[in-house]
C-alpha cells in the first residue's frame, strides 16, 4: 500500500468507526457486530503504527489512553461556570417560577432535567476538533483532563460545526458498573459512591488508568460564538444532531399549554410535557423513577427556555437567575449534639456548630453540623444533649434538621456576648452575629487561610496547622509576612525539616505568578469574589487605574455603576476598599513583594479572526457599559 492510499484509508476507517462509535455508545442502536467493529479497528491501528505520520490525534485508537504521566494544569474557562441556586421543596420552585412569571416579558417555559450526580466538565471544540477539556474547578479555572475525556467513548471527538463551541455536562457510572467495581474489591478498598470514582477518574495521572473505567456523559448546554440557536430546547436538539450523548428523560412545560393554544414537538422519547403548573407531577414522576434510573440523580434542574429571556434575567455572582434545581429530600440520621461551639469567620460571621456524636449519613461519618445562627437555634429550640436529626443538604452540607427529644435543656442555646477569640463585644446584624473588631486573631488567620487556600493564591505547603503554628508564634500575622517571611529560621523547629521548609519556600515563590484577578479575590475583601473580581480586572487593567478612579467618589459611583454586572451597594462598597488607608498599604505591601496587580490582554493565535481590520465604536450598548469593554473583547480577537 502506498503511503498516499494508507492516508486516504485511516481517515475512512476514522470516519466508519467514529459512526459505529456514536450509533453503539450515543444512541444505542448498533450498526455492526463487535467482531466487525474489531476488525476495523484493528486496521486502523494496524496502518497508524507503519504510518504514524498520518495518525489523527483525534483517532479511536486515542481512547485506550496513554501511560504517560499527565499533570493536570489549570486552563481558564472561555465561558460562566456557575453553580446552581436550589430549592428543596415543590412550594419552593412553585414560588420561584410564579416569582419568575412576574419578572419575564415572554411567555414562560421551561425545560425539566435530571441533574445528573457526577463531575462537572466543560468540553471545547475549535473548527470541529475536541481541543480542551476541563474541569468545573472554582467556576473561572478548571484542571486540564484532556486525554482523559478522550477516553470516553460518548463523547465525539470531533463534529459537524466549524466554530467555537463550548459543552457543559456531567461525567458519571452507572449503577451496574459501579457495583461491579466494588464487588472485585476488598472492603476496605470500596468506593462510598459512583460520583466519587467518577471525579477521581477524570483526574487520574494516566489516561490509560482513566480508560479502564466505564465512564459515560450527559450533555446539557452548548455555547456558541454565532448563535443563531433560540431556545434550550433546540439547543439539545442541535447537540443531540452532533452526535453529543443527551438525556431524553426531559420535561416541556409551558404557560400557554393549559389552553392548548400552544402545543411543542419535543423530539425526545422519553419527554414529558405540560403547563407549568402541572410541574409538580413531573417532579414527582423523576422522584419515583429515580431509584429505578441506571445512573444516579441527586435532584432535577429546572431551566427557562428562551435564551433571550435569560439574558434578560441576567446572573448573580454564584448562579444563573434562569435557571433553580430541585434538590431530593436530603438523607437522615439520628444522633446527640455533645457540645456546641462558635467559629469565627474572617469577615467576623458568628457560626454556631454542633459537635455530635459521630453517626453514618450518606456514605460518611458525620460528627458536626451546623446551626448557622441565633434565629436558626431559635426556631429548633436546640441545645446541648439533645437528640436530634441531621441531614447533609444538597448530599453535602451536613446540618440540624429538628429535635428529636430534649434530654437536659429545656431552654434554646444562646450564643456568647462575647467573641471567643478576642472578647470583644459581639454585635447583630439582621439574622447573624459579628465581632467587629478587624484585629481580632480568629479573622486575621482566617484572611491568612482563604488567602493561601487551594480556590484562591494555592499556597498549598502552607495547610491549616502549619499556618495556624506561624501565626500563633508571630511568624506570619499579616499578608504581606507570608512573602517577607524568612523560613529559613523554621528549620530545626519540630515539624519542619529542610525539605518541608523548601517546599513553603517553593509554593510562596510560585504563587507570585498568580494573575492579577485571583490576587485580587484573594484579599478578602469584602463582595470582591471571584466574579466581582473578574470585572473588575476586565475593566481596569492595573489596580493603580482603579484606585485612581474610586479618589473622586461621586465620579466613580457614576463610571461602576455603569459596569454590567455592578450595582450600587457593590459600587459603594468597591469605593469604600480602594479609599481606605489599611487596603491601599495593604496592595502598596504586596506590589513590592512582587505580586500581580496589572495585567495585560494575552491574545490566542487560534482566536485573532479580527486581526487585519479596524474598528470605531460609537452610540451606547445594552450589554456592553461602560462601550471600552466592547473596544476589549475586539481587541482580545486580534
Amino acid at each position: 500500500m502506498t503511503a498516499n492510499d494508507a492516508q486516504i484509508k485511516i481517515q475512512q476507517l476514522i470516519s466508519v468507526i467514529n459512526k459505529a462509535d456514536k450509533a453503539y455508545y450515543v444512541d444505542s442502536n448498533p450498526i455492526m457486530t463487535d467482531l466487525e467493529y474489531d476488525t476495523l479497528y484493528n486496521k486502523l491501528a494496524e496502518l497508524e503504527r507503519e504510518f504514524p505520520q498520518y495518525k489523527d490525534k483525534n483517532s479511536p485508537t486515542s481512547r485506550v489512553g496513554s501511560d504517560i504521566d499527565n499533570t493536570l494544569p489549570e486552563s481558564n474557562h472561555a465561558i460562566p461556570v456557575l453553580s446552581l441556586d436550589k430549592c428543596y421543596s415543590t412550594a419552593e420552585l412553585q414560588s420561584w417560577i410564579e416569582r419568575t412569571k412576574a419578572k419575564v416579558t415572554k411567555k414562560l417555559e421551561v425545560v425539566v432535567e435530571p441533574k445528573i450526580d457526577g463531575a462537572s466538565i466543560v468540553l471545547y471544540y475549535n473548527d470541529g476538533i475536541l481541543t480542551k477539556a476541563l474541569t468545573r474547578g472554582n467556576g473561572f479555572v478548571g484542571n486540564d483532563i484532556t486525554e482523559n475525556i478522550k477516553t470516553i467513548h460518548s463523547i465525539p471527538l470531533s463534529i459537524q460545526y466549524k466554530g467555537f463551541a463550548a459543552v457543559r455536562g456531567e461525567v458519571y457510572i452507572d449503577k451496574s458498573d459501579f457495583a461491579k467495581i466494588n464487588a472485585d474489591l476488598p472492603k476496605e478498598e470500596q468506593y462510598a459512591n459512583a460520583r466519587n470514582l467518577a471525579s477521581g477518574a477524570v483526574r487520574r495521572q494516566k489516561s490509560k488508568e482513566a480508560a479502564e473505567i466505564p465512564l459515560k456523559m450527559f450533555c446539557y448546554e452548548i455555547f456558541l460564538r454565532e448563535n443563531q440557536i433560540k431556545n434550550h430546547l433546540d439547543s439539545l436538539i442541535f447537540m443531540k444532531n452532533l452526535g453529543f450523548p443527551v438525556n431524553d428523560l426531559i420535561g416541556f412545560y409551558s404557560r400557554d399549554m393549559n389552553n392548548g393554544t400552544y402545543v411543542p414537538s419535543v423530539p425526545f422519547k422519553n419527554a414529558m410535557t405540560g403547563d407549568t403548573n402541572s410541574i409538580g407531577s413531573c417532579i414527582q414522576a423523576l422522584t419515583e423513577q429515580r431509584s429505578s434510573l441506571p445512573y444516579d440523580i441527586d435532584g432535577i434542574v429546572i431551566k427557562i427556555n428562551d435564551l433571550e429571556t435569560r439574558e434578560e434575567m441576567g446572573y448573580t455572582q454564584h448562579h444563573p437567575r434562569w435557571a433553580i434545581a430541585y434538590k431530593f429530600d436530603a438523607p437522615m440520621a439520628e444522633t446527640v449534639i455533645n457540645s456546641i461551639s462558635v467559629q469565627v469567620g474572617r469577615g467576623g460571621r458568628i457560626t454556631p456548630v454542633a459537635n455530635l456524636q459521630p453517626v453514618p449519613l450518606a456514605g460518611s461519618v458525620i460528627a458536626r453540623a451546623t446551626l448557622h445562627n441565633q434565629d436558626y437555634i431559635n426556631s429548633l429550640e436546640v441545645n446541648v444533649g439533645d437528640l436530634v436529626s441531621i441531614s447533609k443538604r444538597g448530599d453535602v452540607i451536613p446540618a440540624v434538621e429538628g429535635v428529636l427529644e430534649k434530654r437536659t435543656n429545656p431552654a434554646p442555646f444562646k450564643l456568647p456576648e462575647e467573641c471567643p477569640s478576642c472578647h470583644s463585644k459581639l454585635i447583630v446584624e439582621g439574622a447573624h452575629t459579628f465581632c467587629p473588631n478587624k484585629q481580632c486573631p480568629a479573622r486575621m488567620l482566617g484572611t491568612l487561610q482563604f488567602f493561601v487556600s487551594r480556590t484562591q493564591m494555592d499556597i498549598v505547603s502552607l495547610g491549616d496547622k502549619t499556618l495556624e503554628y506561624m501565626f500563633r508564634n508571630n511568624c506570619i500575622r499579616y499578608i504581606p509576612d507570608i512573602y517577607t517571611f524568612d523560613y529559613s529560621r523554621l528549620i530545626g523547629v519540630e515539624g519542619f525539616g529542610q525539605k518541608k521548609v523548601d517546599n513553603i519556600i517553593e509554593s510562596v515563590m510560585k504563587s507570585k505568578d498568580k494573575p492579577y484577578q485571583t490576587v485580587l479575590a484573594s484579599l478578602g475583601l469584602k463582595d470582591i469574589g471571584n466574579k466581582a473580581a473578574e470585572v473588575l480586572t476586565h475593566i481596569f487593567r492595573s489596580v493603580d487605574d482603579l484606585i485612581a478612579l474610586c479618589a473622586d467618589t461621586s465620579k466613580a459611583y457614576t463610571a461602576l455603576t455603569q459596569i454590567n454586572g455592578i450595582g450600587e451597594m457593590l459600587a459603594n462598597q468597591i469605593i469604600e476598599h480602594f479609599t481606605n488607608k489599611d487596603v491601599l498599604e495593604l496592595i502598596d505591601s504586596l506590589k513590592k513583594c512582587g505580586l500581580q496587580f496589572q495585567t495585560s490582554q494575552t491574545v490566542s493565535n487560534d482566536n485573532q479572526f479580527l486581526a487585519g481590520t479596524k474598528w470605531v465604536i460609537t452610540g451606547s450598548f445594552e450589554h456592553y457599559k461602560p462601550r471600552t469593554i466592547a473596544g476589549d473583547i475586539i481587541k482580545q480577537y486580534g
